[in-house]
């Protein structure tokens, strides 16, 4: 498994709307909505993870396999198919 540590970009911030969740620019007070990227809550999940620390693509099949019901080898194949969605996207440094 890759060991490198993921990082969102700087500027970018999950919210909450409702029961919708996404990920916006944001500068000082303002959150630019052109480019808004919507979530399912363990997308989201996975998100507030790589924002609270640095976090490697290991740690973050570990933590997907301790919190939901799911095999190692599935967590792996979920966790690397959104991180390359999110990179495509240019949200991860």
């Amino acid at each position: 498994m890759i060991s490198n540590k993921i990082k969102p970009k700087a500027n970018l911030r999950l919210r909450k709307v409702g029961k919708q969740y996404m990920i916006v620019e944001s500068c000082a007070d303002n959150v630019n909505m052109s480019n808004v990227f919507s979530l399912n809550k363990t997308a989201a999940r996975l998100w507030e993870r790589i924002e609270q620390a640095d976090v490697t693509t290991a740690e973050l099949v570990d933590w997907l396999c301790s919190v939901y019901d799911v095999d190692a080898v599935t967590a792996y194949r979920d966790v690397e198919r959104q991180l390359s969605e999110w990179r495509s996207f240019g949200l991860l440094e």
